[in-house]
């Protein structure tokens, strides 16, 4: 077997872990309803993004962006579940907001990461940047992008892979199995 297709079933297999854990964050951690989640339909030129969107980098081989982009009442709901009992004073709630979600994605990655077969090779993963209000990002012409869009009771999110175009198939089979 070539390189190129065991890498591309290595990532497939570490997206699948980070919407998985994703769900299980969400609904088992925060106490937030998960009603579907599903893989977007197309590789697209400009992934549209939420209000609020943290971009982390995972080097497992190959360099993969993994950016999780949340509605404001969705990003709001997390902080609140996270912040149980404290209390938030109004000029510092958009920050505890995006500290929360880079929190939140942080534990999901090094959780889906820590039961991800390497063979004996390290993953490592950069700190979490949140991103407030930005509308797109475009893609470069070596890159392809896929979505997981996960609905909860408290808004949308979305999980955008960014990785090389050999490692991706156009079925999305890398996200079978992210509801179970």
């Amino acid at each position: 077997m070539s390189n190129d297709k065991l890498n591309s079933g290595r990532v497939r297999r570490l997206m699948q872990a980070i919407g998985k854990r994703t769900i299980e964050y969400l609904k088992e951690e925060l106490e937030i309803p998960v009603n579907k989640a599903y893989q977007a339909g197309e590789d697209v030129v400009r992934m549209q993004l939420r209000e609020l969107t943290s971009i982390l980098a995972l080097d497992a081989e190959i360099r993969l962006l993994v950016a999780f982009s949340f509605d404001h009442d969705l990003a709001e709901k997390i902080l609140t579940a996270s912040a149980e009992g404290l209390q938030i004073a109004d000029d510092e709630r958009d920050e505890m907001r995006e500290e929360a979600v880079a929190e939140m994605i942080n534990i999901v990655a090094g959780n889906a990461i820590a039961g991800h077969e390497t063979k004996g090779k390290t993953i490592s993963i950069t700190p979490p940047v949140v991103i407030n209000e930005a509308k797109t990002i475009t893609r470069h012409k070596g890159a392809t992008f896929r979505t997981i869009q996960i609905v909860t009771g408290a808004g949308l999110m979305s999980i955008h892979f960014v990785g090389p175009k050999d490692f991706f198939t156009m079925n999305l089979d890398y996200a079978e199995g992210i509801n179970d």
